[in-house]
């Protein structure tokens, strides 16, 4: 019998940063050693999942489960996507990345089923979370948020160097009094997760407060489009792309842009910063060409960063809001940002 491969679940709220934490985990990866990352975003356009390929490692396999959340309506394709996996790739180790608003215990539960026991064993699930959040009222009503919390055995945060002191002193005080206790409980900036955090094991007493949490959201994604279909399309100048998207209580629109295209970066961020002030959207991350070089982009809790990316295929962009919106409106303005 083959050895078992080790799993972790990487999991955290919207922008809490784990794409950047397991591109950090990758860089830090034995180099005799291959890994596969499977990811899965809410949005219909793919940003993680490219921003995790092009890392350009050739002992890293990069799988994205489309159709949407991998906790309930996309537990299927996550089913089969572990399934090929397993056999074309055969991995050391696997790192899974939920969407920020999925619910992990039905993934373990996936991952721990006899379908998969003689393949892989779940290993250290690490939570990452920002300690801005952590204190607001939203994210303490909110059952996934909480059960993210519960079920991780490693629980770090991250973002640290923007927060007050007053908001990490709450993190401190409210890790402490989780029970069972963690494994770890640290903190880290720019996603800097350490790699031994992977291989603690795990403490199979934790359990769900809000296991059913999702099936009050849960809901068919309409029209859903897969990534190879909007690859044979190819976005003309001036004629983006553009795809939206509803579930699990939020709703999203993903664009994609034209190589040719160049984004003037400091009007776009004013323009997404405005939004999230007025209550349009709370997310919005993107692939986008400033110049000569490309960048991947984040806003969260209206705070904007961008970094270089080896990504030149086109731009995209994905908003997300927990109301219905204008999207063709909302397009035209992030047009009148294009150079």
């Amino acid at each position: 019998m083959l050895e078992r491969i080790p799993v972790n679940l990487i999991t955290g709220y919207l922008g809490v940063g784990k794409t950047t934490a397991i591109v950090n985990l990758l860089k830090q990866k034995p180099e005799d050693e291959k890994w596969a990352v499977l990811v899965n975003d809410f949005g219909e356009v793919s940003i993680d999942h490219l921003t995790l390929a092009s890392e350009g490692d050739k002992e890293l396999q990069v799988v994205e489960v489309e159709g949407g959340c991998i906790c309930c309506s996309a537990a299927q394709n996550m089913h089969f996507s572990l399934q090929m996996m397993l056999t074309r790739l055969r991995p050391n180790r696997i790192l899974i990345e939920p969407t920020g608003m999925g619910h992990p215990a039905s993934i373990l539960d996936l991952l721990r089923s006899r379908a998969f026991s003689n393949d892989i064993y779940v290993d250290t699930t690490i939570c990452i979370l920002n300690p801005a959040q952590l204190s607001r009222e939203r994210y303490q009503t909110d059952g996934t948020y909480l059960d993210q919390i519960s079920l991780a055995d490693v629980l770090v945060a991250n973002k640290t160097d923007l927060c007050t002191e007053e908001e990490l002193e709450f993190f401190w005080e409210y890790a402490d009094e989780i029970y069972p206790p963690k494994l770890v409980v640290d903190r880290i900036e720019q996603g800097r997760l350490k790699p031994e955090w992977l291989s603690l094991g795990i403490d199979e007493n934790r359990l769900p407060q809000f296991p059913n949490e999702h099936l009050e959201h849960e809901s068919p994604v309409e029209n859903h489009t897969t990534q190879s279909v909007l690859f044979q399309q190819v976005p003309r100048v001036g004629k983006p792309l553009m795809k939206p998207n509803k579930g699990l209580g939020s709703y999203s629109c993903g664009w994609i842009f034209s190589h040719k295209e160049v984004f003037n970066l400091n009007k776009l961020n004013m323009l997404i910063v405005r939004w999230y002030f007025d209550n349009k959207i709370h997310r919005a991350k993107g692939i986008l060409r400033t110049g000569e070089d490309w960048y991947l982009y984040n806003c969260v809790e209206g705070m904007p960063t961008s970094h270089y990316l080896a990504y030149r295929r086109d731009s995209r962009l994905e908003l997300i809001s927990s109301e219905p919106l204008d999207w063709k409106a909302l397009q035209v303005q992030i047009q009148e940002c294009i150079v």
